[in-house]
């Protein structure tokens, strides 16, 4: 049953791995007891599927219990320990909790290198890990040079075509992005589609993520209609697999909503970017990254509107939470900083305008 629902996971089957996954997590707790290695592996296995559900609060509470488990089982040292460790840090991270994420991550970075060595698949995926929260932070330097380590140890160990190996493109192609290299993020992300179709399937969310990626770059480089097509395949790919309520669904929902509005279809991306608000407080919290995302593009979308004191409205709480949240130096507050002025401006508050732009 474990390897069956181990199986589905890795095929993106996620519901039917969660049934058989609590099936099996009952059933050894009742026949070999909570503490052997076997039961606290599924429940592993379980919160991993909550994770790629977008159920972050259940996986949170189940990887505590395993990492708690393992370390008085196993010892802080043991590899499924670390392992439990890195699958905590990624949970936060999920949770908008990049901080507390970082810390664990550079732990376990460490740990791993030193008891499995730089080329263990554990070490790289660790590398990646951090990797990629420093991507969530901003720190687009330091993420693309970890990137570009973990993709050349893949390619070396697990060779090109194996789906981590891919995936490294795939962070490195959206780093690049994240920089204004979107030429060259483009010719990565085509060549990722391509692997993950080929080797996953068109169904895969892995292969949906990168052509959502793919849709995102062209949308920077100006090219909306070929995005727009890209987007409304994505969208109806995540729902059918995912469901409407997941994380990255919703996230699609935002992409299109962005596209349109570079189409000026303003008001069918106000309605689409309601929707996305709501769903992510819902869903996600009203402090998590990517519902504060959500209300800057509800804001960008009434500037655009000429409903500037609804725009100043939410720019205001935008900025707030980003400073919180994020810090005064991270690109995303900047931006908030950026999109309040330009709106006090078109109010005729030029004070705070300058105010603003004064501290940027």
């Amino acid at each position: 049953m474990a390897n069956l629902a181990s199986t589905w996971h890795q095929q993106g089957q996620f519901n039917e791995a969660e049934q058989l996954g609590l099936q099996v997590v009952d059933l050894q707790k009742s026949i070999l007891g909570e503490k052997h290695p076997d039961t606290i592996r599924a429940m592993a296995n379980l919160a991993s599927t909550w994770h790629k559900q977008g159920q972050f609060n259940e996986a949170e509470q189940l990887e505590l219990q395993v990492l708690d488990l393992r370390k008085s089982v196993l010892g802080e040292k043991h590899p499924d320990t670390i392992r439990a460790m890195a699958n905590l840090a990624s949970t936060w991270n999920r949770q908008g909790q990049s901080n507390k994420a970082e810390q664990l991550e550079l732990q376990v970075v460490d740990l791993q290198k030193s008891i499995l060595g730089e080329k263990h698949p554990d070490t790289i995926r660790a590398m990646a890990n951090l990797a990629s929260t420093w991507h969530k932070q901003g720190q687009f330097n330091e993420a693309e040079q970890l990137e570009l380590q973990v993709l050349d140890l893949r390619k070396s160990v697990l060779g090109e075509k194996h789906p981590d190996t891919i995936r490294a493109m795939a962070n490195l192609a959206s780093t690049w992005n994240r920089q204004g290299q979107s030429n060259k993020a483009e010719q990565l992300e085509l060549q990722v589609v391509d692997l993950q179709k080929s080797i996953l399937g068109e169904k895969h969310p892995d292969t949906i993520q990168a052509m959502a990626n793919l849709a995102s770059t062209w949308r920077q480089q100006g090219q909306s209609n070929e995005a727009e097509q890209l987007e409304l395949q994505v969208l109806d790919l995540q729902k059918s697999v995912l469901g409407e309520k997941h994380p990255d669904t919703i996230r699609a929902m935002a992409n299109l909503a962005s596209t349109w509005q570079q189409q000026g279809q303003s008001n069918e991306a106000e309605q689409l970017k309601l929707q996305v608000l709501d769903l992510r407080k819902s869903v996600l919290g009203e402090k998590h990254p990517d519902t504060i995302l959500a209300m800057g593009n509800l804001a960008v979308t009434y500037y655009n509107q000429q409903r500037y004191s609804e725009a100043e409205k939410l720019g205001v709480d935008v900025l707030y939470l980003r400073q919180e949240i994020l810090g005064d130096k991270h690109p995303d507050t900047i931006s908030a900083r950026g999109n309040l002025a330009a709106t006090y401006k078109k109010l005729g508050r030029y004070d705070k305008a300058k105010e603003l732009e004064s501290q940027s």
